[in-house]
């Protein structure tokens, strides 16, 4: 990732997510299209996906309402699922709400592979058979949370072989001059909203992609400012 990114998503339109075999999709909005791959998706009640993989690591943000996913369960907001390149799973279906998620694609664009049409490329499988679990799921209020200042949490930290995810916490007013990682990530704001850089307002509800290599003044708003951090690669070793 070269540069960072303030994304608002209400900003963006929602439009149909395209399959060239022609099977029903849903209404998506594209967050980002170059590295990380955001993208949103809505799912109306009931909506049906058979089973399916995709070519990189993918990680689920559920915002409202309700997926349930073949013998993994029910997914709900504040759940965040996460599932390895290659791995098939299914069916998606969504609840009587329908359902609302966040997909990021750690590595490359997001793709979507039919399982009946096509076969894991034996390198993924080969990848996928050093894993013990394929696939997992955290929730958002049980991420470690650091401030700024303090030592991040690692893969140590995690609880399971997904991918790096934690929460910053900064206080009503409090301001930091360099905040920075050593890995490049996306923020997810959760609540409130932090002034970055003296250029961008973030606030919840909106992402901030952020590069490795430059160190960000923060400025929290009155009621502080919560967020998730995701590594924006797959980097747990095997």
């Amino acid at each position: 990732m070269t540069d960072a990114q303030h994304i608002r998503p209400d900003d963006l339109e929602w439009e149909t997510f395209h399959d060239p075999h022609g099977r029903p999709t849903t209404p998506t909005r594209v967050l980002r299209a170059t590295e990380p791959f955001l993208i949103e998706a809505d799912f109306p009640a009931g909506f049906y996906a058979g089973l399916h993989w995709h070519p990189h690591d993918t990680i689920y943000l559920v915002t409202r309402g309700e997926m349930r996913i073949g013998d993994e369960g029910s997914f709900c907001p504040g759940d965040i699922r996460w599932v390895k390149a290659g791995h098939s799973y299914g069916p998606e279906e969504a609840g009587e709400e329908g359902v609302q998620f966040h997909l990021f694609s750690l590595g490359g664009d997001i793709g979507l592979n039919w399982a009946d049409l096509h076969d894991v490329p034996e390198a993924l499988a080969q990848r996928l058979s050093q894993f013990q679990h394929p696939a997992g799921r955290r929730r958002v209020d049980q991420m470690p949370v650091v401030s700024p200042g303090e030592t991040a949490p690692d893969w140590e930290q995690m609880p399971d072989e997904g991918p790096l995810i934690f929460r910053v916490r900064v206080s009503p007013d409090a301001e930091h001059k360099a905040f920075s990682l050593d890995f490049d990530c996306v923020w997810y704001l959760l609540e409130g909203s932090v002034e970055v850089r003296g250029e961008t307002t973030v606030s919840a509800g909106e992402f901030f992609c952020a590069s490795m290599d430059e160190a960000y003044s923060l400025s929290a708003g009155s009621d502080g400012a919560e967020w998730l951090v995701f590594s924006s690669r797959s980097l747990q070793p095997l």
